[in-house]
């Protein structure tokens, strides 16, 4: 069944979440120790509008997550004063900045070699964050063949090139239930469906599904965004 994708829907899966006794953190704050861990992820694909509303709903309930940005995105400018003051509110707000990178198929694209593409986004976000960024996700859609280019985990071993965290290692999305809202949809049921079978979730939402007004037209990331 389809569930609605609002900020009270989303509030009140984390909030049941942690009645059942789960820790609910960043990749970076990820504590294996814990029995019961939830880490919660957001790619941050199309639009900063929401972002804010969302990491300030998990701060109000002591969630800290992992925000994925993409260095290459046609529909936001990390470079804006806009995504600079987002990138700082968040820090402030205990998130975690992290690289939703797209060097496989921007490399192949192109003619380039995608470890050294991979290590410039890194290091362009490092710079605009003005943080380390350890934790990265791949963003699979530069192209209309991204299945023609294999996954960065197939080509690379990604800690060589600074990483502590890989969102689509065995261990987080297999050995862990792994969950995701990709194309504005559940394949699985969400969270709330889930709670209690599993002691490890990965959780992966998208803000571009997640919004109190229609088209999110308001707020300080809309105007100014985009070419």
């Amino acid at each position: 069944m389809t569930q609605p994708f609002s900020y009270a829907y989303y509030r009140g899966m984390l909030s049941a979440a942690q009645r059942d006794g789960y820790v609910l953190s960043s990749f970076r704050e990820y504590n294996s120790g814990k029995k019961k861990t939830i880490i919660v992820r957001h790619d941050v694909d199309y639009t900063l509008n929401g972002v804010l509303d969302i990491a300030q709903i998990e701060r109000d309930l002591d969630v800290t997550a992992t925000y994925m940005f993409r260095v290459h995105a046609h529909e936001y400018n990390l470079f804006s004063p806009h995504a600079y003051r987002l990138l700082q509110d968040l820090q402030a707000l205990g998130h975690e900045i992290g690289l939703h990178f797209e060097a496989p198929n921007f490399a192949r694209v192109f003619g380039l070699c995608a470890r050294d593409v991979l290590r410039k986004e890194k290091q362009i976000l490092e710079s605009l964050a003005g943080c380390s960024i350890v934790s990265g996700s791949e963003h699979r859609d530069i192209s209309n063949s991204i299945h023609a280019t294999p996954y960065y985990s197939e080509l690379f071993n990604i800690h060589d090139d600074g990483f502590q965290f890989y969102a689509m290692n065995s261990k987080f999305c297999k050995e862990m239930k792994y969950l995701s809202d990709s194309n504005g949809f559940w394949r699985e049921g969400d969270l709330l469906v889930h709670l209690g079978d599993h002691d490890k979730f990965q959780i992966l939402t998208h803000p571009d599904w997640w919004f109190e007004d229609d088209l999110l037209l308001k707020g300080p990331y809309f105007h100014g965004l985009g070419n």
